[in-house]
C-alpha cells in the first residue's frame, strides 16, 4: 500500500486519513500530523491543515500512525553487532547439537583464532552443562568461548584458559567466579566478571570495523519500527565507533550511549567519569545514564529473599562494587542505570540511590533507573516511585516464567509489570537483544506478550499484571523516551519533536496484532514493508 508522494524530497507532509495515536496525554488521538523537514510541525484536528496549504497530503488509508519505537535495552555495540558472526546456539539444548554448531563455526572461519558461540543455556536453565573437556573435543589448538544467552556465564576450552592466564592458582576476581574441580582445577566455566578478559579479547577490533558491524546490525531494526536504542554498556571503544558513525552520517538509528567499563560486566569506569556527562550530544547520538551491574543472572549472583509460607529463604548475593561507582557518577552529574534482577539486590540499589541523592549536584535530577526487576514488592515500588524513578523491562522473559509462577510468595511479585505502572513508576519496554530466550527485537511481539502476560506459546502466566496493548506501545515509545531523558525530543507525536514515526497496518489488538508497514526517520521514509 505504497503512497505515491515523494516522501524523501518533500519538505512538508501532512498525515491524515487514519487513526493517529500521539502517546501524548494532553491529546491522545488527533486527526492530522504535519512534519516539516526532520521535525513535527503541527498536531491536531484537520483544521491545522489550513496553515500548511503547500503540504503534500499523505493518506493513511485507515492505518495507524504513532511515534517510532525505542528499544530501551539493546546491546547493539557489544554482543548485538558481533552476534551475526558467531555460532548461533539459541534454542540448542543437546550437547551434540551445540558442539556440531561450534565445529561448523570453526570450519566457517578457519583463519580466525577464537571460535565464539552465543546463546547456550546450562542445565539449571533447561539446557546442558558444558566444561572445557567438551570444548576440547572441538578444538585443542584454537581458543573456544561459548557465551550463555544471559551474558552472565561462559565456558571456555583449555587453550582459552591458557591464553587468559587462568589456572589452578588463579584467584576469583572481584564479583566473579571461576568454577573448579574438587582439586581447584578450573572447569572452564566463568561466571560474571571472570568472563571480562575473554570478552575483551573476542570483541577487540579497530574502530572502523566495529562501526561497520554496528551499522549493519542497526539497519535491521528499521523493519521493526525501531528508530532509537538505548545501548546499556557502551565501552570506550564502542563510544569511539558510535562517534565515527555519527560524524559520517551513518547511524541508521538514534543511539543513547550508556557509558560502561572496558567491556560488559565491568563496573570500573572511573576514567570515563571525567568525560561528557549524561545529556551531552544531539538527537542522533547522546550520552545517557551510566550503566552499572548490581547483580547477575545465575543462582550464585542474583540476590533473592523469598518469603514463602512464613519463612524466609535467602540465596545468592549482589555485587559489592556498584555502590561506590553509583556515588561517584552521581557526584559528577551522570544519571545512573542499574541492572537489578533480585529483590534483595533491589533493596540495596534503592538504598544506594537514596544516599546518592544527598551527594548530587544542586538541582540535579538523578532519575533512578532499574533494569529487569524480575522480583519486586510493594514497598520497593513505592520507594522507586517516590524518587521519580523508572524501570526498563523485557517481556520476552515471560517465555520462561512458568517455573517462577510455581513459587508462590508471601511478599513480592514476579514480573510485576502492572504493579510498577499502577504504583507510579515510569516503565519502558525493551528487547535485551541478543540476549534471552528468543529474538525479542519486535516491539509488537513484546507488546502482545506483555499485554496478555503470556509466553510464546500463548500460556497466560501472571494475569493480574496485564496492561492494555496500547499501554505497552506507550512503553516502547514515550516510556522509553522518559527513561532515557529524551522526553523533550522523541517518543510522542508533538510539535517540535523529531519526526520519527511508524505506520501500522491492522488493529491494535493483541489477538490479531498489527504489522509495521512503514518506518520514518527524521522525516524520511526509511523502511517500507
Amino acid at each position: 500500500m505504497e503512497n505515491t508522494i515523494d516522501v524523501k524530497n518533500n519538505s512538508t507532509i501532512a498525515f491524515t486519513g487514519g487513526r493517529i495515536l500521539t502517546m501524548d496525554s494532553e491529546q491522545k488521538y488527533v486527526e492530522a500530523v504535519v512534519i516539516s523537514g526532520d521535525r513535527i510541525a503541527a498536531v491536531g484536528d484537520s483544521s491545522i491543515l489550513k496553515s500548511f496549504p503547500d503540504a503534500e497530503i499523505y493518506d493513511l488509508k485507515g492505518r495507524v500512525l504513532l511515534p517510532a519505537f525505542i528499544d530501551s535495552h539493546n546491546h547493539l555495540s557489544s554482543f548485538g553487532c558481533f552476534f551475526p558472526a558467531w555460532a548461533n546456539l539459541i534454542g540448542l539444548a543437546k550437547k551434540e547439537a551445540i558442539l556440531e554448531a561450534v565445529q561448523k563455526q570453526a570450519r566457517k572461519e578457519p583463519g580466525k583464532e577464537w571460535i565464539v558461540g552465543f546463546g547456550w543455556f546450562d542445565g539449571r536453565m533447561g539446557g546442558v552443562d558444558l566444561t572445557k573437556k567438551d570444548l576440547d573435543e572441538v578444538s585443542s589448538d584454537r581458543p573456544v568461548l561459548l557465551i550463555q544467552a544471559t551474558f552472565h556465564q561462559s565456558v571456555v576450552n583449555t587453550r582459552a584458559l591458557e591464553l587468559l592466564g587462568i589456572n589452578q592458582s588463579t584467584p576469583d576476581p572481584r564479583c566473579g567466579i571461576i568454577l573448579r574441580e574438587s582439586d581447584g582445577t578450573p572447569t572452564g566455566v566463568l561466571v560474571e566478571s571472570a568472563q571480562v578478559p575473554a570478552f575483551k579479547l573476542v570483541m577487540e577490533t579497530d574502530t572502523g570495523t566495529l562501526a561497520d558491524l554496528i551499522e549493519a546490525r542497526a539497519k535491521d531494526l528499521l523493519q521493526f519500527g525501531i528508530t532509537a536504542v538505548h545501548d546499556p554498556g557502551v565501552t570506550p571503544d564502542a563510544e569511539a565507533a558510535y562517534k565515527k558513525l555519527h560524524a559520517e552520517g551513518r547511524l541508521p538509528v538514534s543511539v543513547l550511549m550508556m557509558p560502561h567499563g572496558e567491556t560488559l560486566l565491568d563496573n570500573r569506569l572511573g576514567h570515563r567519569l571525567q568525560g561528557p556527562v549524561t545529556g551531552t550530544g544531539d538527537e542522533r547520538l547522546r550520552v545517557g545514564p551510566v550503566k552499572l551491574f548490581a547483580d547477575g543472572a545465575t543462582a550464585e549472583t542474583v540476590a533473592f529473599s523469598l518469603k514463602i509460607g512464613g519463612q524466609t529463604i535467602n540465596s545468592g548475593r549482589y555485587r559489592d562494587d556498584f555502590e561506590e561507582m553509583l556515588f561517584a557518577a552521581t557526584e559528577k552529574g551522570f544519571r545512573v542505570c542499574v541492572h537489578s534482577f533480585g529483590n534483595a539486590t533491589t533493596d540495596a540499589v534503592l538504598t544506594a540511590f537514596e544516599n546518592a541523592a544527598l551527594r548530587a549536584p544542586a538541582g540535579f535530577e538523578i532519575r533512578p533507573r532499574l533494569e529487569h526487576v524480575t522480583l519486586i514488592n510493594e514497598l520497593q515500588i513505592k520507594r522507586l516511585a517516590a524518587m521519580g524513578g523508572c524501570a526498563c523491562i523485557q517481556p520476552q522473559f515471560l517465555s520462561r516464567a512458568q517455573n517462577t509462577k510455581q513459587v508462590v510468595l508471601d511478599d513480592g511479585k514476579w514480573y510485576a509489570y502492572g504493579d510498577l505502572v499502577k504504583g507510579g513508576v515510569t516503565v519502558a519496554s525493551s528487547s535485551d537483544d541478543p540476549g534471552g530466550f528468543m529474538d525479542a527485537r519486535d516491539p509488537i511481539q513484546g507488546s502482545v506478550m506483555g499485554s496478555t502476560m503470556s509466553d510464546v506459546a500463548g500460556n497466560v502466566i501472571f494475569p493480574d499484571q496485564v496492561l492494555p496493548f496500547e499501554k505497552w506501545l506507550w512503553m516502547y515509545t514515550a516510556g522509553g523516551a522518559y527513561t532515557g531523558g529524551q522526553e523533550k525530543e522523541r517518543g510522542m507525536l508533538k510539535k517540535g519533536m523529531v519526526a520519527d514515526l511508524i505506520i501500522l497496518e491492522g488493529s491494535l489488538d493483541p489477538k490479531d496484532p498489527p504489522v509495521v508497514a512503514e518506518t520514518w526517520v527524521a522525516g524520511e521514509r526509511a523502511y517500507l514493508r
